[in-house]
């Protein structure tokens, strides 16, 4: 797979779509004047992009196969809601090493609110993916004892990092893409393969956090309270209060459950934070403040640990990248 980006919005009346056809246009993607395939079929048109982008809703998830290379430099924004995603690469059948790539990338991510990233000429997409929308994954989570999906989704999206993925992600993943959008039945294979996944994703969950029902809910608190408090740093021994355990047992299931230890958990976060900060053109001590550090001293050696540049570099490249783009169409949304 090339460099990625996701076709993603929001409809005016707030309900929420995986693609909206104007924010596809834009990139060059035109709908298809004659397809009676599955979903919606979008083609390139030859000048800002080539190749093809097909979505099919759902209720509340929406499956994407797509292999398209954009053409000219894009700055890609728009508007999102809440939603997580599995993605893989493009299935290619009777290919074993695709077959082989496919297993060890697959991964999961959640995101919310503005999201602008600059997309260069010759970014190639391949692949197959589905998302959710909250309704669907409160449904499917609900035995896990959490009202909430925040911190399920958060766990799923750092899991790929760390945490085996159960069997059945990949088989649906491959399912969906083999089938053929023009068949009969396509979107009976396109929604049974969704809802399989979805069960497997409720398994990976499930193998990753204690099996105990009072530990896992307090496991998942401790993760509300991660996301709640990252900012202002909520203490290891607040977060085993929260969980209702000791704190030796707290420390042992917390990084079993993330793979990482409650100060390591709270310091990605806030470094995940500061970059998108950089990238959107605050300046090293705004994005060390706002990211919950006392001195840009300390946030500059946490940064530089993390990803082997300073923030002042960091800040530099995107700033470059930006640049690249810098005479091409802004998606306003």
């Amino acid at each position: 797979m090339g460099k990625t980006t996701d076709a993603r919005a929001a409809r005016p009346d707030g309900e929420p779509e995986l693609f909206q056809a104007a924010e596809l246009e834009r990139m060059g993607m035109l709908p298809a004047k004659q397809d009676e395939g599955a979903g919606t079929l979008f083609s390139g048109d030859g000048v800002r992009a080539d190749g093809w982008y097909r979505a099919w809703t759902c209720g509340d998830f929406t499956v994407v196969t797509c292999d398209f290379t954009i053409l000219q430099d894009t700055l890609f924004a728009i508007d999102t809601r809440r939603y997580l995603t599995v993605r893989g690469p493009m299935a290619r059948p009777y290919d074993r090493e695709a077959s082989t790539e496919a297993a060890a990338i697959a991964y999961i991510e959640t995101r919310e609110g503005w999201v602008t990233s600059p997309v260069l000429a010759g970014s190639h997409f391949s692949y197959t993916e589905v998302e959710y929308f909250e309704d669907a994954l409160r449904d499917a989570f609900a035995e896990l004892g959490r009202d909430s999906i925040d911190e399920i989704s958060s766990l799923l999206a750092e899991m790929h990092r760390s945490v085996g993925w159960a069997p059945g992600v990949l088989s649906a993943l491959g399912e969906i893409a083999r089938t053929d959008p023009m068949a009969p039945g396509a979107p009976l294979v396109y929604e049974g393969a969704a809802k399989m996944l979805l069960g497997a994703l409720v398994g990976t969950t499930a193998a990753a956090l204690p099996k105990d029902q009072g530990d896992r809910a307090g496991i998942l608190a401790a993760i509300e309270l991660a996301h709640a408090r990252w900012r202002d740093g909520a203490s290891q021994q607040e977060a085993a209060t929260v969980a209702g355990m000791g704190l030796t047992k707290f420390k042992r299931l917390f990084r079993r459950t993330t793979g990482r230890s409650w100060g390591a958990y709270l310091t990605e976060m806030r470094l995940q934070e500061a970059r998108s900060l950089l990238t959107s053109g605050r300046t090293v001590r705004e994005a060390a403040e706002l990211a919950g550090y006392r001195s840009p001293t300390s946030f500059a050696a946490a940064f530089a640990r993390a990803y082997g540049v300073s923030p002042q570099q960091f800040k530099e490249l995107a700033r470059l990248q930006a640049v690249n783009v810098g005479g091409a169409q802004v998606l306003d949304g």
